[in-house]
């Protein structure tokens, strides 16, 4: 039976990594959250317009919010929304096959209010020509109705901000909850669960 390490990616006080001789029958993961934040432009741009369309509020260098969930393997955030939900890649998750993947090549997921984890997209292209073509698409994860007035021409025009026409098929369709991620409430609980295993 294979053995694993975890990593705190947080650093917390008290918490230490142990750099030594990799063991052929552990798997080494980081867990926790970091961030991978934006630096702030002062023109408007696709982003921006992200916001004011779409609720989701890119996480600006100097500005990171204060969360308390800790995710199993680590997740990397950088975008939430007006409902106490955060957007995250996975990067970062294994130790020794420590890739450090960047947001526009790692997958994307969704962390809901409720502490949910969704899988989204492949990469970032594709979530943001999803949440783009397809602003319905939350309705899959909180099966609320939303409400968008926006003509095929208004959507076009959003996409050209990006560079991306409409997508030959239906993006959101490959959104589906995944237990690769185990989202908990904070460190003390996700360590008391670790510590049981």
């Amino acid at each position: 039976m294979r053995k694993v390490k975890y990593f705190d990616r947080e650093f917390r006080e008290g918490t230490c990594c142990v750099w030594g001789k990799r063991q052929e029958d552990t798997d080494y993961l980081w867990i926790g959250k970091q961030y991978d934040p934006f630096v702030m432009t002062c023109e408007e741009n696709g982003f921006t317009a992200l916001q004011r369309k779409r609720d989701i509020k890119l996480i600006w260098e100097g500005m990171i919010p204060k969360v308390d969930f800790y995710p199993v393997p680590s997740l990397t955030l950088f975008a939430h929304d007006g409902r106490g939900g955060y957007f995250a890649h996975d990067g970062n998750c294994s130790f020794y096959s420590y890739e450090n993947k960047p947001l526009m090549e790692s997958k994307i997921f969704f962390i809901s209010k409720e502490l949910e984890c969704w899988y989204l997209a492949e990469n970032f292209r594709s979530f943001v020509q999803m949440v783009i073509f397809e602003p319905d698409w939350k309705e899959i994860i909180t099966g609320e109705k939303a409400e968008n007035n926006e003509t095929e021409e208004e959507l076009a025009d959003f996409g050209i901000l990006f560079g991306f026409s409409v997508p030959e098929e239906k993006l959101s369709r490959k959104i589906n909850k995944t237990d690769a991620f185990k989202i908990y409430e904070n460190y003390d609980k996700a360590m008391g669960k670790l510590c049981t295993l």
